[in-house]
């Protein structure tokens, strides 16, 4: 098998590939602003309007609502790619691995490297040990290219049917 061609991933690519991870990463924020919304509403209603259960219920309202500002803050920068990796890239997939490319650099996986794939609408993530990922994209692929590929990847017991 040899597979080659070329392709400018758009920041809508890496976002759709990204955002799973960036969802995990503001749950937490967002768990605790309900929880203090919650706390918030509960002591101005029991304050009834006066005493330090008011000026908590207060403060906890704030505070969940400054928490939602900050999970989108830290959402976009996880889905937010540099400039520069939107730019040209090709790519040779073969029987002995993948190589990517562009005209600073170039990086090559083997086939041995690669522990799992995931298959996605636009791409294929393939897996090394830990949390090292890169990624094959779907789109400039033809049909037949694809199903070579995916034949392949599932041969190898790297996809799962």
């Amino acid at each position: 098998m040899r597979i080659e061609f070329t392709f400018s991933r758009s920041p809508e690519y890496f976002r759709q590939q990204l955002k799973a991870d960036a969802k995990r990463a503001v749950r937490r924020d967002v768990l605790r602003a309900v929880v203090l919304a919650v706390v918030g509403v509960v002591f101005v209603f029991i304050s009834q309007g006066e005493g330090v259960a008011l000026v908590v219920g207060a403060v906890a309202l704030l505070a969940a609502l400054s928490l939602p500002w900050r999970a989108w803050q830290v959402f976009k920068a996880a889905v937010t790619v540099p400039a520069a990796w939107c730019g040209p890239r090709s790519w040779v997939v073969t029987d002995e691995g993948v190589e990517s490319s562009t005209d600073l650099t170039s990086t090559r996986w083997s086939w041995q490297a690669v522990l799992r794939v995931e298959e996605r609408p636009n791409a294929y993530l393939l897996w090394q040990d830990g949390p090292a990922m890169f990624d094959l994209p779907r789109e400039p692929l033809t049909a037949v290219e694809d199903a070579e590929i995916r034949a392949f990847l599932l041969d190898r017991g790297l996809l799962r049917p």
